[in-house]
């Protein structure tokens, strides 16, 4: 037995002799051989009545597999059975005239007992029934009922906290449900996304290459043409495979930024500089609009630049010929803010946040070429989780036929990202 036993077992019993005690000097006046025979009596009693205790709980009878129910009832009628023993032989020993009053006393603690057992079943069957509907919606939770919650309306507060918990631990069970299924359709989503967006590459490329092979081509200048067309959809599916690892990345939360101090000038400028011929081939004017010297942000200057470059792609790909593309950068409070502006298509407001979906095609998507379309229909989602990687954040808006504006921000040099 530890010393903190010891001490609260001996401490309660000298608090019960004390009380005791104290109660009989008050209401009985006794003389001082009674003070040292009632003093005995209640340590001796004291004394048993805590080590039939102990021995009662370590024999294990409460660990028992019953009912908490007779649980309760076990352990009250234990301490009434003590009360009423150690009442009923002090009373015989010290006090009582067996005559008369010892008959009397057994009545009374026997009604007393009877009235103490009510209670008990009473009290017992109360919290028990609690326990009981417990288990009930649990077990109706483990059979897939995860809509299951338990009334909230029980005053005792330990009943109370046990039904909170259980409801707490059911939302957060339906909760995780849903986001399973979630994850589970936009796996299926993606499956078959990928399925079609990949397909059309490879069956072209695979025509072209049965068509040299076979000899359908006329001319070496066509057959050269053909394999240019070839590399071009090998190009398009290598993009569509980068696509996908950085998505994984990002899902998994395992794409880490490179933080450095970067000249935000020079980011634009570089990466105009790398679509202005892709911007000419098909007519575009490809323009920048910079507010003064922006100096330096700190960032993943590789990641912004290919958040930049997928806006602008997506802005030319969505623009007729004789059209503007037109990149801003600008300094914004705390902050870098781009944009990339374009004179193209747009998309209905409606579809403002279906754009972010993987995967996702507008009704005017879908109707364009092979070569076009021929996008793998991740780089806006990409560019969001970049983003907010940085700590920043992107949006869009536009009205069809009217072009499309993007937005987005990171913090600048003085109000770094968050360490990842």
């Amino acid at each position: 037995m530890n010393r903190a036993f010891i001490s609260r077992f001996f401490g309660t019993e000298l608090l019960a002799v004390a009380l005791g005690l104290g109660l009989s000097l008050i209401l009985l006046s006794p003389s001082g051989t009674e003070i040292f025979e009632i003093g005995f009596f209640l340590g001796v009693s004291a004394l048993v009545s805590f080590i039939g205790v102990e021995l009662l709980l370590r024999s294990g009878i409460l660990a028992r597999r019953i009912r908490l129910k007779f649980k309760i009832v076990l352990a009250v009628g234990i301490g009434a059975g003590l009360g009423f023993i150690n009442a009923f032989v002090m009373s015989a020993l010290m006090f009582v005239n067996t005559g008369h009053d010892l008959p009397m006393l057994l009545a009374i603690l026997v009604f007393a007992a009877v009235i103490a057992g009510y209670a008990s079943v009473r009290m017992s069957a109360n919290i028990s029934g609690s326990m009981t509907t417990l288990a009930l919606h649990a077990r109706q939770l483990s059979d897939g009922n995860l809509s299951i919650r338990m009334p909230s309306n029980y005053s005792d507060p330990d009943v109370s906290d046990v039904v909170s918990a259980f409801n707490e631990m059911a939302e957060s069970l339906e909760e995780s449900a849903k986001k399973r299924e979630q994850v589970e359709q936009s796996r299926r989503d993606l499956s078959a996304a990928i399925s079609h967006d990949l397909r059309t590459p490879i069956s072209s490329a695979r025509v072209m290459l049965e068509a040299i092979r076979d000899g359908v081509t006329e001319s070496q200048e066509e057959q050269d043409d053909y394999l240019e067309r070839v590399l071009n959809q090998v190009k398009s599916l290598g993009s569509m495979v980068d696509d996908l690892f950085s998505l994984s990345l990002l899902d998994a939360g395992e794409l880490r930024l490179e933080l450095h101090p970067t000249a935000v000038d020079d980011l634009v400028e570089e990466t105009l500089r790398s679509m202005r011929s892709t911007a000419n081939s098909k007519g575009l004017t490809l323009d920048s609009s910079v507010e003064g010297t922006l100096g330096d942000a700190v960032m993943d200057s590789k990641q912004v630049r290919r958040v930049l470059l997928n806006l602008i792609q997506n802005a030319i790909r969505h623009t007729p010929p004789d059209g503007t593309v037109t990149l801003s950068a600008a300094r914004l409070n705390d902050r870098i803010e781009f944009e990339v502006r374009d004179t193209g298509e747009g998309f209905d407001p409606e579809d403002s946040f279906n754009i972010w979906t993987r995967f996702f095609r507008s009704d005017l998507a879908r109707t364009r070429s092979d070569d076009e379309s021929a996008q793998s229909g991740l780089g806006l989602a990409i560019s969001r989780g970049i983003v907010e990687l940085h700590g920043g954040q992107i949006s869009a808006s536009s009205v069809r036929n009217s072009g499309a504006t993007f937005r987005f921000w990171i913090p600048d040099a003085r109000n770094p990202a968050p360490a990842v």
